[in-house]
């Protein structure tokens, strides 16, 4: 091991070298027209960039995208029952909000199965009265079994 440590070399992505260079560097990332990028950032070689939204070509349709806009949405990712209580449905909100004593819809494949009725809802172990839309909630369900609703079902309004 060298005890020579302390000598330092010359570092080209040093930051006070490269505030001396005045960042007049031709190895730094160019955009597609070979002009340096306005904000620090390139492209990558074979992307183009976007003005956009990039579409879901190629993708299934997703059943929260055949709920109409500003509706209650809800897809379903665990589904249990509580003794004595009833079954709950817990998921994130993803449009809209929900109340207790509303009635939902439960969706399948974007057939609508049956009706219920929202008795609680509960977030992060309290009980709370409404939830919006990015709640991780759980929703209690007054006429509806366990077996009923899986995963991957939309509750909506």
């Amino acid at each position: 091991m060298s005890w020579k440590f302390w000598k330092r070399e010359a570092n080209p992505m040093d930051p006070q070298e490269m505030l001396a260079r005045g960042h007049a560097d031709s190895s730094a990332p160019r955009s597609h027209d070979g002009r340096p990028p306005q904000d620090g950032f390139a492209p990558q070689d074979g992307f183009a960039p976007q003005d956009g939204f990039a579409p879901r070509e190629g993708f299934p349709p997703r059943p929260q995208d055949a709920l109409p806009v500003g509706s209650f949405g809800l897809a379903v990712e665990d589904v249990f029952s509580i003794t004595g209580r009833g079954t709950v449905a817990t998921g994130r909100v993803r449009t809209g909000t929900v109340s207790v004593g509303e009635q939902l819809i439960v969706n399948r494949d974007g057939q609508p199965l049956l009706q219920v009725e929202v008795t609680g809802i509960e977030m992060f172990r309290r009980t709370v009265k409404t939830a919006k839309a990015g709640d991780n909630i759980g929703l209690l369900l007054r006429g509806i079994k366990r077996d009923q609703v899986l995963k991957g079902d939309v509750l909506s309004k």
